[in-house]
């Protein structure tokens, strides 16, 4: 009896999450949009200081021990869980978040202002290359905490289970909640099309972690919780 209630709980947990996310999009994504809205080195340490907290939602997620029978009633593609797929979506992940970063710096109107004639050889190498690299390769850092073999040391039996559990998708849904707010203050997506696109922009970018929690603990009702949240997103950002 003790351990279906708990099994139960477990399965609301991304549910939790979920309403979590929601709600904070419902109250902060004014303000938020509104921050982003005027670019400054504030807005890329928020994003930075996000960020690190995402990557440890992610390791926490990735550490969770699956359920005994995960693999047979989990309904995901295998090739979705497969190295070179998670590769690939945190190198996505790490670009764009490279490129909103950049645009919060003013790098993209700088860059058409800068003259290579005064600023010289190694200060032209430093702004037009060394600066953007160095933003890429420390987002570059989210491949390993995605992709990379993980020793999964959070029992199921263990206490602290389901907080840790809880922690990780709260983490990832407050990127969410941010990426959201960054993407809706940069006025590019309008109309339906708009709509789709951001959506799927939100699906490679915020899917991933959440496929690995459903590989753990499969469950339709959180894939369609996370979707509906993800389209909720991609409404907010039009």
């Amino acid at each position: 009896m003790i351990v279906k209630q708990k099994q139960r709980f477990f399965t609301i947990l991304p549910l939790l999450a979920d309403v979590a996310g929601a709600a904070g999009l419902i109250l902060l994504l004014p303000t938020l949009s509104g921050l982003f809205a005027e670019p400054s080195t504030i807005n890329v340490l928020i994003i930075g200081g996000a960020f690190v907290v995402y990557c440890a939602a992610v390791y926490l997620i990735r550490k969770l021990e699956p359920t005994a029978d995960a693999e047979r009633v989990s309904r995901l593609p295998t090739w979705l869980t497969q190295t070179l797929t998670m590769r690939l979506l945190a190198i996505f992940f790490a670009l764009v978040l490279a490129v909103l970063i950049l645009q919060q710096l003013g790098y993209w109107e700088s860059i058409f202002v800068a003259d290579d004639r005064i600023l010289g050889a190694g200060e032209s190498s430093a702004f037009f290359v060394y600066g953007p690299g160095a933003w890429i390769a420390a987002a570059l850092f989210y491949v390993l905490v995605l992709s990379a073999s993980v020793r999964m040391t959070i029992e199921e039996v263990s206490r602290n289970y389901a907080g840790l559990a809880l922690l990780g998708l709260l983490g990832v849904n407050g990127m969410l909640l941010l990426g959201t707010a960054v993407l809706q203050s940069t006025n590019l997506f309008t109309g339906w099309p708009g709509a789709i696109g951001a959506f799927v922009l939100l699906v490679l970018l915020f899917a991933p972690p959440r496929v690995w929690f459903l590989a753990k603990r499969p469950s339709l009702l959180a894939t369609a919780s996370y979707l509906g949240l993800l389209l909720f997103c991609a409404w907010q950002i039009v």
